[in-house]
């Protein structure tokens, strides 16, 4: 028997705590001397005194600092990987949301260029993950892109992360507990193996932290103090969460809940609700369609409840039953829902979405 051959990507370092992003310059020599800076207008706002004095006092500088063109289309990722090249960047410094950080991951690898990543907001692993989530023009999911590598140097300031909009920590927690409530129903249709057993492990440990410190966390943002439940939570999201997704690859990463999210993108009242906001409802709705108990339902309901993500359709967008249907059909479409271990139609989405409804107007 022919033994399966294995290549698993990992980032090279991860720097994480409370003025981290101090040391970028220390981590980011062993990239180049060349520096060029992309993410979102805010991100790059907050951040740009301390990554320009960082980087000089390593005598790395700094070609170019981009706006990441405001969606992770092909277009935008083509750009900046010429406008890189054109000015012989050693690597790419990506800062800003899970947005920015896939638009510069995959320019990077387009411009065959090391990537170092600075998330500003903890609301997905995808500081780390060597995936991209393609979008086009009009914000819908047009697809993922699988890169060869991870991140060089993921640095997490948890200072940083505290100063951001609660919600964003919100939306990590719901897109952090997807690892536990997806690669469960994905790996019941898998044999079990060293690979697939590690992805839903680092999913489990992510559902145990969220639960235990979770709600904590979002203490310590609106408090604006860095504490131990805070740091935690947000390793869960962007690290254990990260190695999950590697470890699940292709095949384990996803399930029900981001096909919600990828089917809910066709419907524009959406676009303004944060990415995992929307997936940590769909992880309801995974439960539903996996038919169980209205009492396990429940207690996920109040878990995802304490933690800020939303438990009812309404707290999302008002859809129509037109723009229900049309999301419920793109959520049955998606390869993500592939990966349930039965197949799922959108009458059976809306059958979950109003289940789940129903049951927490209970709370």
């Amino acid at each position: 028997m022919q033994e399966k051959r294995v290549c698993l990507p990992f980032p090279g370092k991860v720097v994480r705590g409370a003025g981290a992003l101090k040391e970028l310059g220390q981590v980011a020599e062993a990239c180049g001397s060349k520096a060029f800076v992309l993410g979102g207008r805010t991100a790059l706002a907050k951040t740009k005194q301390t990554i320009a004095s960082s980087l000089g006092a390593a005598n790395i500088t700094i070609v170019a600092e981009e706006w990441y063109g405001g969606e992770v289309t092909k277009e935008n990722i083509r750009q900046l990987a010429q406008k890189a090249l054109a000015l012989k960047a050693d690597f790419i410094l990506a800062v800003g949301g899970g947005k920015a950080l896939d638009t510069g991951k995959a320019a990077a690898a387009e411009s065959r260029l090391p990537v170092i990543t600075v998330p500003t907001i903890a609301a997905t692993c995808a500081a780390v993950t060597p995936l991209t989530v393609l979008y086009n023009e009009k914000g819908e999911f047009a697809g993922n892109l699988f890169l060869a590598d991870c991140p060089a140097v993921v640095v997490v300031d948890s200072e940083v992360l505290l100063d951001a909009p609660v919600v964003w920590l919100e939306a990590g927690i719901g897109d952090a507990l997807a690892k536990m409530y997806e690669l469960r129903a994905a790996a019941a249709r898998m044999t079990p193996d060293s690979i697939t057993i590690s992805a839903a492990v680092n999913g489990e440990i992510c559902y145990d932290i969220i639960r235990r410190f979770g709600s904590k966390a979002r203490e310590a943002v609106e408090k604006q103090a860095v504490s131990s439940e805070f740091e935690s939570t947000i390793d869960a999201i962007i690290v254990i969460a990260g190695l999950s997704s590697i470890f699940g690859g292709d095949k384990l990463r996803n399930a029900a809940a981001h096909a919600i999210y990828n089917g809910f993108t066709k419907i524009p009242a959406t676009h303004a609700v944060a990415h995992g906001l929307i997936v940590g409802y769909g992880n309801l709705c995974l439960l539903a369609l996996e038919e169980r108990s209205d009492e396990e339902i429940m207690a996920e309901i109040r878990l995802a409840a304490s933690c800020g993500i939303p438990v009812k359709l309404s707290q999302i967008a008002d859809m129509t039953e037109a723009e229900l249907m049309l999301a419920a059909a793109a959520s049955a479409q998606a390869a993500a829902m592939r990966c349930m271990p039965f197949t799922v139609t959108p009458e059976m989405v809306i059958r979950a979405i109003k289940r789940v409804n129903k049951l927490a107007e209970s709370l």
